[in-house]
């Protein structure tokens, strides 16, 4: 059987649930090679202020050392995908995510639980023929920390 060719939204698509998955695996060097060399995350607070801006060299060292050992959880739901030229895309994925710590474990954990809504506003770059997250930035729309 000869399966038809996936379309260009069909693969960003596919990537950005690649992120998802590779960050709750806490695979942080996989989550890295989905970035263009050149991308930045940048990480946005409820009131629109920088939280933090990571380069994608050092996205597995400083995340997952934010996360720590704690076990992170993503949904992503609804998406807007614009493409502007038949190698760039801009991207809105609406967000939810938590982080989980066993504080008896971990007792140092800056909290038991954190739950996160908002959105990934990403753009996109095909480089050698394959689709990279060449730039995302993360806005909250709330942000709740327990214990």
């Amino acid at each position: 059987m000869t399966l038809p060719p996936r379309s260009d939204l069909d693969q960003i698509r596919e990537l950005k649930a690649r992120y998802v998955r590779f960050a709750d695996l806490k695979q942080w060097e996989a989550v890295g090679e989905l970035f263009t060399d050149d991308a930045v995350m940048s990480f946005h607070d409820v009131d629109g202020s920088l939280a933090n801006q990571v380069a994608a060299a050092d996205f597995a060292r400083v995340v997952g050392g934010r996360v720590g050992a704690g076990q992170p959880v993503h949904h992503l739901f609804s998406y807007e995908i614009e493409f502007t030229s038949d190698s760039t895309a801009t991207g809105v994925w609406a967000m939810e995510d938590l982080v989980f710590h066993d504080r008896s474990a971990h007792p140092e954990a800056p909290f038991s639980r954190m739950h996160g809504f908002g959105h990934y506003h990403d753009t996109y770059r095909k480089v050698d023929g394959v689709w990279r997250i060449a730039g995302t930035r993360l806005t909250r729309l709330r942000l709740e920390y327990a214990g």
